[in-house]
């Protein structure tokens, strides 16, 4: 059975008394355990669908379901609710609180947690430990690299262990090598159980997932699975698959706004 499902899903804007439709009948089958790129070029639907996707965003008509719930059948109230639960957000510009340090920036998504601070506290260690920062708890986003701030994004996404991550460019804002360990790390969190979806610009990415749907004009495209060649990137580093450095040599360069992991 999928754990996400979207059936018949469309969404229009009013863009000056004119709608604009952003999605367009989409159906959409995510099985769990799956890592997905979604790609197209810049107004195919991406973020819509990602915002959607998210519970944030109520289609025009059709219906989304995950883990058999009708989300937008939900209150506000008990959609909140699921967030918090099932869902775990990355961003490309990471959105951490510049004066809060990598342990507090964790911990923000238990704002609304019984649990007591310390637990908290040591929630947050062990994600950050998960990513591989456990010994750059007390240091601020501006004391991290840019690589580090996303993994800092990515433990607080998995800090309330929900079932599935939404992605959004989380390597658009890295160089190349650091964006493979960031891709390198989802797939290892993939592995570990995690239902993951990522929207990407970067063709590379796709290396590191099952499957790819590429959007364009507000509709599915295309839907191909791929062979499990790179998708195994849980083995990065133990000389099973190529290293970060060895792939980035043979990836196209991109833009650099941080490096460093």
């Amino acid at each position: 059975m999928a754990l996400i499902e979207l059936r018949n899903v469309s969404k229009s804007y009013d863009s000056g008394g004119l709608p604009v439709e952003a999605l367009k009948t989409v159906d959409l089958l995510v099985e769990e355990g799956e890592m997905l790129a979604i790609m197209g070029p810049s107004g195919s639907g991406k973020s819509t669908m990602l915002t959607i996707l998210g519970a944030m965003n109520p289609p025009s008509s059709g219906a989304v379901l995950t883990d058999t719930i009708d989300v937008y059948a939900l209150s506000g109230e008990k959609r909140a609710d699921f967030r918090h639960e099932y869902l775990g957000f990355i961003f490309q510009q990471q959105h951490l609180v510049p004066y809060l340090t990598a342990l507090e920036n964790v911990m923000l998504p238990m704002a609304i947690s019984r649990r007591s601070q310390h637990e908290q506290a040591a929630m947050a260690q062990a994600a950050l430990e998960r990513v591989g920062l456990g010994n750059k708890v007390d240091r601020l986003p501006s004391q991290l690299s840019g690589g580090e701030q996303e993994r800092v994004a990515i433990a607080r996404a998995i800090i309330n262990e929900p079932p599935i991550i939404l992605a959004d460019e989380p390597t658009g804002c890295l160089d190349t090598e650091t964006g493979i360990e960031v891709m390198g790390l989802l797939r290892t969190l993939n592995r570990e159980g995690l239902t993951i979806l990522v929207v990407t610009h970067n063709p590379d990415n796709t290396r590191f997932v099952d499957r790819t749907v590429s959007l364009r004009d507000g509709r599915i495209d295309a839907d191909r699975r791929h062979p499990i060649v790179l998708s195994a990137m849980a083995g990065i580093g133990d000389g099973s698959l190529p290293s970060p450095r060895s792939l980035a040599l043979t990836a196209p360069s991109v833009s650099v706004c941080a490096t460093g992991i």
